[in-house]
């Protein structure tokens, strides 16, 4: 049995695929293909392939019970399907020659192959406006390929090849998302829900920071003022002072400390937030937490910050002798402060001491690693 099919120049010959020579995947869904199926035996070195139900779909249909307008094929294309509502790199999709409408080739199968389906409802699509970006956004969900060719086909269409949250940065697969198709700009439900219209920020203290869209078709490029990456999508930004933070480092809640190590102040930071910087004490990674300083880009570990070698007594302290360090094992320093018989602990800041009733004769300090 032979077809000619619209979108290839031979015609395809039905015969059962089997795995001889490696995986053979479908020009229609991008699926592994194991059965019957339509392939060219006229090419030698492109082997055109498709599933049987693939390839006997129409070059245009139309299913009034289903949708209005007549739908047209199409090639290499993101949609988000309004039958499951999934946001998918599609090989072929069918799309509306009228309106917005779009099928992937998987549910266009099940509508051209079963008029009971083609009676029931879609997906309803849901748009809306956020603040955040200049276009309509389309709810909808991530559909990420499994097999080779559908990698290929979403890292081609796709310009990032991430499929990560713009606001977040956190992996989108089964999560409900909002998404831009133009821009490629996409982002989690829960993160337009919670993005707040205003925020202040340890890394830019001065001003209030309001979020805006940065345009990815510019040759300008846009770098997080706290964590030095480059930026797409959306950031948080001061008018006045000309500085972009990312969504997620602008909501990081960190404090800062004042120590005489250096003259600015210092935020503690985790490791999530900004990788690949040295210690400029030991010239180390700094893999885990770490304090740095905006202005200088200073970075330092909390090991690393040196200590005073006498601690005085505030005033009004039960005892008002100086206490002078001495090292122990495990990164420990103990205070001697005869006669007094106080124990102290350092907060992880390593400048405020608090101190708790105790009958140990020193203070013990414990350095944060």
């Amino acid at each position: 049995m032979e077809l000619q099919h619209f979108l290839h120049a031979h015609k395809l010959s039905l015969k059962d695929v089997v795995k001889e020579n490696g995986t053979v995947y479908c020009y229609g869904c991008t699926d592994i293909i194991n059965g019957p199926a339509y392939s060219c035996q006229t090419c030698k070195q492109s082997v055109f392939v498709m599933h049987k139900s693939c390839a006997e779909l129409p070059l245009q249909m139309q299913r009034p019970a289903f949708h209005p307008h007549p739908l047209r094929y199409n090639i290499m294309k993101m949609i988000v399907c309004d039958r499951c509502g999934d946001l998918s790199a599609c090989c072929g999709s069918y799309s509306c020659m009228y309106c917005a409408f779009n099928l992937d080739i998987k549910c266009a199968t099940v509508i051209f192959n079963n008029e009971n389906d083609a009676d029931k409802p879609g997906h309803e699509r849901t748009t809306i406006q956020h603040f955040s970006h200049r276009h309509q956004l389309i709810r909808c969900k991530l559909s990420l390929p499994t097999t080779e060719l559908g990698i290929r086909i979403f890292n081609a269409l796709w310009k990032s090849r991430k499929s990560k949250c713009m606001y977040c940065k956190q992996e989108l697969q089964g999560s409900p998302t909002f998404v831009c198709l133009p821009c490629q700009f996409v982002v989690h439900e829960s993160c337009i829900n919670d993005m707040p219209t205003r925020v202040r920020s340890p890394f830019h203290p001065q001003h209030v920071l309001v979020p805006r869209h940065i345009d990815t078709d510019t040759s300008e490029q846009v770098r997080c003022c706290a964590c030095g990456k480059k930026m797409r999508g959306v950031s948080f930004f001061c008018y006045r002072c000309n500085v972009d933070l990312h969504v997620s480092c602008a909501k990081y809640r960190t404090r800062a400390i004042k120590h005489n190590c250096h003259p600015h102040h210092l935020l503690h930071l985790g490791k999530s937030v900004i990788k690949r910087t040295s210690c400029n004490a030991c010239r180390k990674d700094c893999s885990g937490s770490f304090f740095r300083c905006i202005k200088c880009d200073f970075n330092v570990h909390p090991e690393c910050i040196p200590l005073p070698t006498i601690c005085r007594r505030k005033s009004g302290a039960r005892s008002t002798h100086n206490m002078f360090f001495s090292l122990l094992p495990l990164g420990r320093v103990i205070l001697h402060a005869a006669p007094a018989k106080r124990t102290y602990k350092a907060l992880p800041s390593l400048v405020q001491l608090v101190a708790s009733p105790c009958t140990v004769h020193a203070l013990r300090i414990k350095l944060v690693r």
